[in-house]
């Protein structure tokens, strides 16, 4: 059953779908570069793409500019789902080799542009759901504060000229029918050495986790414990303003100590956090929101809407201490610290499915389900060769999750690929596979591997189906005329 032999899956990409990629990320670092020559970068920089952004109606606002750089990003993350590996490796070299030629350097890179490097990063390794979602959340919600004339115009320009984009790509598909990508120049046009930008990368991904990790979340609490409740307190306030109005451009729920700079705000109109005594309540997590509520004293279960989006992604990052449970015919996502004798644990440590959207819960209860159907039901098989048997095709040697009662193989002794019965290991998130206990010799990227990905449907029964979350076409849509 186990061996190395491999006959690698042939994947066709067309000509149209990879000059479509090939557009979507030469656009993507086009407006990166906008962006940064915009920000008044300090660094000595290289602008390395001739065509540049012709739009009269943009102002020079650099968050205005990096939004159009997300919009076109997100389109850049929709064309190559699904993918083969070259494809995306090939847009990976050029990007590091973009990213070396550059002139960027870690001490002179912005935490604004650093986000932008790894958002892009992300997507280009098939890893931006986290991205999307705030993408398609922040458009959704520049949606709701319009007044219908101001929809109805938007969708109307939008609608328009959609159109003859489209008319102008359906005859440009037309004239590659028939042809495929190696009819395409998809050769790197950056001088930059990939190896080095790739190391270059790796530095500016790194200071990008230290910063967002640098703060000792258990360390706040506890001075805020260990300091008289009036010297604290949990408050909206403005976070982003319009520099030139002082209109508030955006709000959030903070913590704040008696001696924060409230009014401290950058050139770009953005709340100064650094060395400044303001925390972001979605920066704590439950237990700390637990203990932050039970000190101030604060009995309402949410001070936002945004809290139980925040316990969703908390779920999907530490799969080991929540659980499911059914009292008095109503079900509840647990903590395992929770006692559920204190009214400050609802809304932190206790939550009822009610509170939780439909596709949320499902999302909820499909990882907490199929983790635990792979811990009571599967065994793990290493390095197998996987025959379909559907398609007819063999899929290298990788490791598996396989159901104890599957067991069928072919005459060359692979194992028959069953979407309902085998989970690869690869397609489990790192929270997931730390939870059930794999561990990859390499580290975890989440990339298309052209090669069967079962068990995203499999527990507590083979069949069961899993919803899961996606970007809504309105906000879409939305992101073309907002931005």
């Amino acid at each position: 059953m186990k061996g190395k032999g491999k006959i690698q899956q042939q994947t066709t990409v067309s000509a149209h779908t990879m000059e479509v990629i090939k557009k979507s990320f030469v656009s993507t670092l086009k407006w990166l570069e906008f962006y940064i020559e915009k920000s008044g970068y300090s660094g000595n920089w290289q602008r390395q793409i001739p065509e540049q952004v012709e739009r009269q109606d943009l102002n020079d606002q650099p968050s205005e500019i990096k939004k159009f750089m997300e919009t076109s990003l997100l389109a850049l993350d929709g064309v190559i789902d699904d993918k083969p590996d070259f494809v995306l490796e090939n847009l990976q070299e050029q990007f590091y080799s973009w990213l070396d030629k550059s002139g960027i350097r870690i001490d002179n890179c912005s935490e604004e542009l650093v986000e932008c490097l790894v958002n892009i990063y992300k997507v280009l390794i098939n890893d931006g759901k986290e991205f999307v979602e705030r993408v398609d959340r922040e458009a959704s919600e520049d949606i709701a504060k319009m007044t219908p004339e101001e929809r109805r115009e938007k969708f109307y320009k939008t609608f328009t000229l959609a159109q003859k984009l489209m008319d102008s790509a359906e005859a440009r598909k037309k004239s590659l029918e028939g042809k495929t990508y190696k009819d395409v120049d998809t050769k790197n046009k950056f001088s930059g050495n990939p190896d080095q930008g790739k190391k270059l990368f790796d530095q500016i991904r790194n200071r990008h986790s230290a910063n967002f990790s640098g703060i000792d979340f258990d360390k706040v609490v506890e001075g805020l414990k260990a300091d008289p409740k009036n010297y604290w307190r949990l408050d909206e306030v403005p976070t982003e303003i319009n520099n030139f109005s002082g209109a508030v451009k955006k709000q959030e729920w903070l913590l704040i100590r008696w001696d924060a700079r409230e009014n401290d705000f950058d050139q770009e109109g953005k709340l100064n956090f650094n060395n400044n005594p303001l925390y972001r309540w979605e920066s704590f997590n439950v237990c700390q929101r637990f203990e932050i509520k039970k000190f101030l004293e604060i009995s309402v279960e949410y001070l936002t809407n945004e809290e139980i989006k925040w316990v969703v992604e908390e779920v999907k990052e530490n799969l080991g201490v929540w659980r499911v449970g059914i009292d008095k015919g109503q079900t509840y996502l647990i903590h395992n610290s929770a006692q559920g004798k204190d009214k400050k644990e609802w809304g932190t440590l206790i939550h009822s499915q009610q509170n939780f959207s439909e596709v949320e819960w499902a999302e909820i209860n499909g990882i907490l389900g199929r983790i635990n159907y792979i811990k009571q039901n599967t065994r793990l098989e290493k390095n197998i060769v996987v025959f379909d048997s559907e398609n007819g095709k063999y899929y290298e040697a990788d490791d598996y999750f396989v159901h104890n009662e599957w067991k069928s193989t072919n005459r060359a002794g692979c194992l028959i690929f069953n979407s309902n019965a085998m989970f690869r290991a690869k397609d489990l998130t790192e929270a997931e596979q730390k939870e059930v206990g794999y561990k990859l010799e390499t580290s975890h990227q989440v990339q298309n591997q052209n090669r069967p990905s079962g068990g995203k449907g499999g527990f507590g029964g083979w069949g069961s189906s899993i919803i899961f979350t996606s970007v809504s076409v309105v906000s879409l849509i939305g992101l073309a005329f907002t931005r």
